[in-house]
């Protein structure tokens, strides 16, 4: 699964009983080192509710992981 294309890896871990779109994304970005998995939770929402309304930028999601790591600890330690 860590070779599978991105959206297959989604698919065969969200046939899982349980398991749903967080933490397939999760396991695809902390368990296989998947950088283009992006986990949305409550705070990630408020991020791109607030600074990305239009949608996460394309040239980001490469390595929207990463990226997603980053906004999480901006917006949960509400750094000016």
């Amino acid at each position: 699964m860590a070779e599978a294309p991105i959206d297959e890896a989604r698919a065969a871990l969200k046939s899982i009983k349980g398991v749903g779109p967080k933490v397939a994304e999760c396991v695809l970005l902390f368990g296989m080192h998947r950088v283009e998995a992006f986990p949305i939770d409550v705070w990630i929402k408020r991020v791109l509710a607030e600074y990305y309304p239009n949608g996460f930028p394309e040239f980001a999601k490469e390595n929207a992981g990463i990226a997603q790591q980053y906004l999480f600890h901006y917006i949960r330690n509400g750094i000016e």
